[in-house]
């Protein structure tokens, strides 16, 4: 009987060492997890910059090679039908404010990006930046809670360097 009680015994021992040493590297993973987060969203937000000028290069090239029209059409890796983009009179991605209320930048972000305004369930806002008068082009800026942000210039075609707003 007495063998009984003190295997049992051994064995809660161990659950309970078991249980504490789970606890303990799911602590440990938590931690390194959002201690490392920040890190993951800038490199994802860097992607995404990048992804965007590309697309921004690609739509003007491809206005340039079919003879500077109003509607450039891209092709898109593993779709059939080719993507219409709206292009300025100078050939770079633009667009206009829609009925429904959405604006010109976050309609520019949509054709370009194909995506909704969001990394890692962190929302990109979106800010159209007007200086003086109206302008018959768009300064858009799309950043993340965290501060960090990049333009897009539809005069030019630019598109900035990743900043961080202080």
């Amino acid at each position: 009987m007495t063998d009984n009680v003190e295997k049992r015994e051994k064995s809660l021992a161990e659950f309970i060492v078991i249980v504490i040493l789970m606890a303990s590297l799911m602590a440990i993973f938590i931690y390194y997890f959002f201690k490392q987060e920040q890190q993951v969203a800038s490199a994802g937000f860097n992607n995404i910059a990048q992804n965007f000028n590309a697309t921004v290069l690609a739509v003007h090239a491809q206005w340039l090679m079919a003879g500077k029209p109003k509607l450039v059409y891209l092709a898109q890796l593993n779709q059939k039908d080719k993507q219409r983009i709206t292009v300025n009179k100078l050939g770079w991605l633009d667009a206009e404010p829609s009925h429904g209320g959405s604006s010109a930048c976050h309609n520019i972000w949509q054709q370009t990006m194909q995506t909704p305004l969001s990394l890692m369930k962190m929302s990109i806002a979106v800010v159209e930046i007007q200086k003086g008068s109206a302008d018959e082009f768009h300064h858009c800026r799309y950043l993340l809670s965290s501060g960090q942000y990049f333009d897009y210039f539809t005069g030019t075609g630019k598109v900035s360097k990743i900043y961080q707003n202080e």
